[in-house]
């Protein structure tokens, strides 16, 4: 609808919204706390569980407020619309190991302004003499910490809490940024045994709607009339009208979206399940356009191809790249040093590794300027892999950007572009036939060695050709061969020597938990202290500061009472240091895919000698197995010399990705592992 102007100057805008906002949330009083619920003890659908929700309630909508808008956006109605997002839940805390659901944290969005917490409420409650005592949280008692750039966290602890209390929030959150309608997880950590969620969205904003999770949701939709009323105060010069007042009427549709699920169970705890992100029930909203009367439709994430095109044209990403005048240098420092192609990489890379530290903050955006965190010297990881593209198109190699999401942040649906999906960058480059990714944020990484944060299904390339997908996975392998040359001396003790060859992620992990220590004193410390009884006289640790070698490591050890005796019989497990200890995988049941950082190869050589006066009586059957696709092997053999044991362990996964019905089968073989090397050698006093 058309608004015609009597005049060139309007003063004030006032908008009246004839109905109010949809909501269908259940009818749940905040304080309205019952007697049954603060006495129940067990979850009624998990016994096991130390907390759940009773329920959780979320409601967001759009709503029109007064605002104040130019003459030139007389007909922009969208800027008078905020969004709102209330939230509302109990958790009954059963015992202590539920207290951490009483740390409460609260994301708020900020981009020059912020997202604003409005009517936040929150009580502890406790039974007391068979009286509901409440304990309410103090203003006092927040506090607003910084996350990064773009978001910030209000936190608190609930007070008073203790087992068997129950806590309650709610709050609504006001934001000025539309695009932020709110994700909802019907799933948590522990059992939810109602969840809701309703969204009424005007017909202005369409969002893009997208389903995760094995979890069944119900969803029910509704379409609503709505009318808002503007009334403008105008005034016109030049003539006898001072001012003029008058009403225009909007009409438009509101949909309407009602989500919800009982009886959800916990998520459950698996080491191989790698992120939660990727598997917790829940619906997102990403804003795909909006459509205003009288303005043009405006896209924000239409296609991949776009969101490339975006970042390109984006004045903190593609244009912040080709600013390089900070960085001219110390590229032509490395120039002058006419190393070979693969040797000048590695060196831009160290340099880059050694001139930057990571903060800790991931995000595809820089701080504030790439030659700002290059001039400081620290930074988020845009900051450094960004400063490392630069870098390397100033010596001439084939750089580009990736964006991609970190393994706790979930993986990236390619079917539905979304920007806001992307937590990280780092750098490709092009050598001869070889692409190999990097990221300087790390100093155990490698070119062509990702951080395992960064092992996340695949990432987006970002250059002229409108972008593409490169897979972040099995590009490097666990892998370490491993050799005992040990001795039984006549009091039971081992003592011998180690060596151990690490290639790839075996490398970059133990060269990551050495530098966790000021030096090689400490880091041999910490190895005795995992053993009882274990102690290292010597250790050599060779290729720790260089880049794509192996690395090798030595040690020359004892270990006190490692064999046991029983009257004339002496026995003792010959795999000195199983790779595999227990099973890490514990579940009854898994509905969920799982998957490994990488593939996986370990070759261990045990040699040991026996003293005179013992006799090899009973040693461990060999065995050979292998997973029915043959993708996972393992291997065990004993061999014996006069007074001497040689035993081969193999192990190797060459697939990383696990279907649910795999799971049973790779249980029992870990398990077979497990037990398989824990089988003793007996031996016998000699007669």
């Amino acid at each position: 609808m058309k608004i015609e102007k009597l005049g060139i100057i309007l003063i004030v805008v006032f908008a009246n919204v004839f109905t109010n906002s949809y909501s269908q949330n259940p009818a749940e009083k905040f304080g309205d706390i019952s007697m049954d619920e603060l006495k129940n003890k067990i979850c009624p659908i998990d016994s096991n569980a130390h907390a759940y929700y009773i329920f959780d309630f979320g409601n967001s909508y759009f709503q029109y407020a007064d605002t104040k808008i130019s003459s030139d956006d007389v007909n922009s109605s969208r800027k008078g619309f905020q969004l709102y997002f209330t939230r509302h839940y109990r958790i009954k805390v059963i015992d202590n190991q539920g207290f951490s659901w009483a740390d409460i944290e609260i994301p708020l969005y900020r981009d020059g302004d912020k997202e604003k917490i409005l009517n936040l409420k929150a009580c502890t409650y406790n039974l007391e003499n068979n009286k509901i005592v409440k304990t309410k949280l103090e203003k006092k008692d927040t506090y607003t910490e910084e996350t990064n750039k773009y978001w910030i966290t209000e936190k608190f602890a609930m007070p008073s809490v203790r087992e068997g209390s129950i806590i309650e929030i709610e709050y609504t959150i006001k934001s000025d940024f539309y695009f932020n309608l709110r994700e909802w997880y019907f799933q948590s950590m522990i059992p939810v045994l109602q969840s809701e969620y309703h969204v009424s969205i005007p017909e202005y904003y369409n969002f893009n709607q997208t389903q995760k999770g094995y979890f069944p949701i119900q969803r029910e939709y509704d379409r609503k009339h709505k009318k808002i009323s503007i009334t403008y105060h105008q005034k016109a010069e030049g003539t006898a009208v001072k001012e003029q007042t008058y009403t225009n009427l909007y009409e438009y549709y509101e949909d309407i979206y009602h989500f919800y699920a009982k009886e959800i169970p916990a998520f459950p705890i698996e080491e191989h399940l790698r992120s939660e992100e990727n598997y917790l029930s829940k619906f997102e909203f990403e804003l795909q356009y909006t459509r205003f009367p009288e303005a043009k439709m405006k896209y924000y994430t239409t296609s991949w191809e776009d969101i490339n095109q975006n970042l390109l044209d984006d004045d903190r990403f593609g244009l912040e790249i080709n600013r390089t005048s900070h960085i001219k240098q110390d590229a032509e420092a490395l120039k002058q040093l006419k190393q070979e192609e693969i040797i000048l990489l590695n060196s831009a890379f160290s340099l880059i590794k050694n001139k930057l530290a990571w903060n800790g903050y991931k995000n595809i955006y820089p701080t504030t300027t790439l030659s700002k965190a290059y001039k400081e010297g620290n930074g988020n990881c845009a900051d450094i892999n960004l400063n490392l593209i630069i870098l390397l198109r100033g010596l001439g190699f084939n750089a580009f950007p990736v964006i991609l999401s970190t393994q706790e942040n979930g993986v990236i649906h390619p079917a539905h572009p979304s920007i806001s999906r992307f937590n990280y960058v780092i750098a490709m480059v092009k050598v001869e036939n070889d692409t190999l990714l990097m990221d300087a944020t790390d100093p155990a990484s490698e070119i062509g060695l990702l951080p395992v944060r960064c092992l996340n299904d695949k990432g987006r390339i970002i250059n002229n050709s409108n972008g593409d997908w490169i897979s972040l996975m099995d590009y490097k392998p666990y892998s370490m061969i491993e050799s005992y040359e040990v001795e039984i001396t006549d009091d039971f003790e081992l003592r011998g020597t180690n060596q151990v060859i690490l290639k790839d992620y075996a490398a970059y992990l133990i060269k990551k938990e050495i530098k966790k220590h000021n030096n090689l004193d400490e880091y041999k410390s910490s190895l005795e202290k995992q053993t009882n009884g274990y102690r290292i006289h010597e250790i050599e640790v060779l290729g720790i500061d260089t880049i794509q070698d192996d690395m090798r490591m030595s040690l020359n050890f004892t270990q006190r009472n490692y064999a046991e005796q029983s009257h004339d019989i002496v026995f003792f497990s010959p795999v000195y240091q199983p790779f595999i200890s227990e099973n890490p995988f514990k579940l009854e049941i898994l509905e969920y895919q799982f998957e490994f950082n990488y593939p996986v190869t370990i070759q261990q050589i045990y040699s040991i000698r026996i003293p005179g006066n013992l006799a090899i009586s009973e040693v461990p059957k060999p065995l050979r197995a292998r997973t029915p696709d043959g993708k996972m092997k393992y291997y065990y053999n004993i061999d014996q010399f006069d007074d001497k044991l040689t035993l081969s362990v193999m192990f190797s996964m060459s697939k990383t990705l696990f279907l649910p019905e795999e799971y049973q089968g790779l249980k029992a073989f870990y398990q077979m592992i497990v037990d398989k090397q824990k089988e003793l050698i007996v031996l016998r006093k000699a007669q």
